[in-house]
């Protein structure tokens, strides 16, 4: 365990339990949705792949923004 992660559960343990429930509710969710996020094998071989592209393109961030909001995302 990190040094961070074991001082977040000391100052969780000393709040009451309605809220330690609360908290504890919340990480569950955030470890739900990170396991929602990961790539499978094939995007992962894919991103390595682009990656390792010495011609590749990059869109500075906020045309890429301007991008994805004109297509609703």
């Amino acid at each position: 365990m990190t040094k961070l992660l074991q001082k977040a559960i000391d100052q969780l343990q000393k709040l009451p339990a309605s809220e330690q429930d609360a908290a504890a509710g919340a990480l569950m969710d955030y470890l739900d949705q990170m396991r929602d996020l990961q790539l499978t094998d094939e995007q992962a071989a894919e991103v390595r792949r682009r990656l390792a592209d010495p011609a590749r393109k990059t869109v500075p961030l906020d045309q890429a923004r301007e991008q994805l909001r004109r297509r609703g995302a």
